[in-house]
């Protein structure tokens, strides 16, 4: 089952962010859809290469978000070729109080070349 971030209609905007932990590269997208699939708001090309997040508000009004899902993936490495441990950390925001936290911990091998591929979803209620 998907996370779940409830929205207050009433309140202001809704921002997300992604932060990836020890100093590893992300790269990464993410697409805002309706119930019906469409694609409301994409983020294409971000990265990441520290461990502040990344933050973005969404353009879509407080009230038209119930249904929709906040879909992302990243591509993590590591510059210094050593791998290890990482969490990919996405969290919503309203009126900078956070709504919902989806912490995805992955590792990456030490080496040249080395990439771990990760994703996962937000449900707005």
């Amino acid at each position: 089952m998907a996370n779940q971030a409830k929205v207050d209609p009433k309140l202001g905007t809704v921002s997300w962010s992604l932060s990836v932990s020890n100093l590893k590269l992300g790269v990464y997208r993410a697409r805002l859809f309706d119930a019906s699939g469409k694609v409301l708001e994409p983020w294409n090309d971000q990265r990441t290469d520290d461990s502040i997040p990344d933050k973005f508000d969404m353009k879509t009004a407080p009230d038209k978000l119930p249904g929709c899902t906040l879909w992302w993936q990243a591509v993590i490495s590591d510059p210094n070729d050593e791998g290890g441990p990482f969490v990919c950390v996405v969290t919503i925001e309203q009126n900078r109080t956070a709504l919902c936290q989806d912490a995805v911990p992955g590792n990456i091998e030490a080496g040249s070349g080395q990439l771990k591929s990760i994703g996962d979803q937000i449900k707005f209620i």
